[in-house]
């Protein structure tokens, strides 16, 4: 750890102290260092506290970056209210601005330690109104303060450790059937469906985790989820019980969680595919993770579950299947 000493700060204490009759001027100087390595190791340890600016500085550090057109209408975008919602996680902002689009655009902001960085799903490839309408309202304390939870990374396997794990007849099965024999080129997409048993599985809560935020702030959550069904078929059809449940229980979870399922119809739309899905992988998967849906299907009882009727609608079939099977 480096540190400075302060010359002028020794002295004078030494000049202070003799004044009052302090004799032992070598005690005198350790005493003053050990003040200045204090005050050093107390300034560094709270560095990881520090950003760039204060929110109230935001715009003037950035202003720079916007031309003048820009920022005249991205005042305008402010003052006209087309900011829908503005929400702030610690150093991260997360922003909804109504525009030419059906859907509105998202802002993400963030003040890092070197420096504001933001992203806007507008077309415009320079910084724009969008982002400078949000700026304006972090500024001004315009936003809710919310909780996320943290966030995970998908694991990720290189091609090469993919290809070390797949037999060599499957290789050929796949390149010699309708999926591989149409490409002229290697087509990665196809590649990975195909082969989704040799992938990294993901934990409950890297699904978990990024849904409850993305929920919670209100951004892309449809995209999500349809992501989530598909890989919940994908599992299904290559009978991968445990990994398909885990993905659906992670999305009922977070809406539970979220107090989001009786206000959403993206997802009331989806109730009757979720509760299909589960059905059929109750049927098919072994007896530990059927143990482990029964248990689950009794939690969601004991959170009174019927406060959504949904919801309700799903265990009650799960009840249902229960009993046929038993």
């Amino acid at each position: 750890m480096s540190f400075e000493i302060n010359t002028k700060k020794v002295l004078n204490k030494i000049e202070l102290e003799n004044n009052t009759n302090y004799i032992n001027q070598e005690q005198l100087v350790n005493n003053v260092l050990d003040e200045n390595l204090n005050s050093d190791f107390n300034n560094s340890s709270n560095t990881e506290n520090i950003y760039y600016c204060e929110e109230e500085d935001l715009l003037n550090e950035v202003q720079d970056n916007f031309s003048y057109q820009i920022k005249e209408r991205g005042k305008d975008y402010y003052y006209s209210g087309n900011i829908v919602s503005c929400s702030k996680n610690n150093n991260k902002y997360y922003a909804k601005v109504s525009g030419t689009s059906d859907k509105p655009y998202i802002v993400k902001v963030e003040i890092k330690k070197d420096g504001v960085e933001y992203d806007c799903t507008c077309p415009y490839d320079f910084p724009c109104k969008h982002e400078y309408a949000v700026l304006m309202a972090i500024t001004n304390k315009e936003y809710l303060n919310i909780e996320l939870k943290p966030e995970l990374k998908e694991k990720k396997d290189t091609l090469q450790n993919i290809l070390k794990k797949i037999p060599a007849e499957e290789i050929k099965k796949y390149l010699l059937s309708s999926k591989g024999v149409n490409y002229v080129c290697f087509e990665m997409k196809s590649f990975e469906d195909y082969f989704k048993k040799y992938y990294p599985n993901q934990t409950y809560e890297y699904y978990y985790n990024n849904l409850f935020n993305a929920l919670v702030v209100d951004v892309n959550y449809e995209n999500m989820i349809d992501s989530y069904i598909n890989k919940i078929r994908q599992y299904v059809s290559n009978q991968e019980f445990l990994e398909s449940f885990k993905i659906l229980k992670s999305i009922i979870n977070a809406y539970n969680d979220t107090n989001k399922l009786n206000f959403d119809d993206y997802i009331i739309n989806q109730f009757p595919n979720l509760g299909m899905l589960l059905r059929i992988i109750y049927r098919k998967c072994d007896f530990s993770l059927r143990k482990d849906i029964k248990n689950w299907t009794l939690e969601l009882e004991s959170k009174n579950y019927y406060n959504n009727l949904y919801l309700e609608d799903i265990v009650i079939m799960m009840n249902l299947e229960k009993e046929s099977m038993e």
